[in-house]
């Protein structure tokens, strides 16, 4: 899979995403710090802001996998 078939994959997932929620795609980028440029792309394609510094990033996908587990814990 390209990277471009990942971004566009990520975001039609996304897409589904409610507003007050962390973006599944966090959990991808969390884990592979390759992909936090396809997080940036995805957040982007999305119309949200995302952190131009890289440590400002990992401290948004940190707490975005925090809330994604939270959230599916309890549902």
């Amino acid at each position: 899979m390209t990277l471009a078939d990942r971004v566009q994959v990520l975001t039609l997932v996304d897409q589904a995403t409610p507003a007050d929620q962390a973006l599944l795609s966090s959990l991808v980028a969390a884990g592979d710090p390759d992909m936090a440029t396809s997080y940036r792309q995805v957040a982007t394609a999305l119309g949200l802001d995302v952190p131009g510094g890289d440590d400002d990033l990992r401290d948004v996908l940190k707490a975005d996998v925090q809330q994604v587990h939270q959230y599916w814990r309890h549902h």
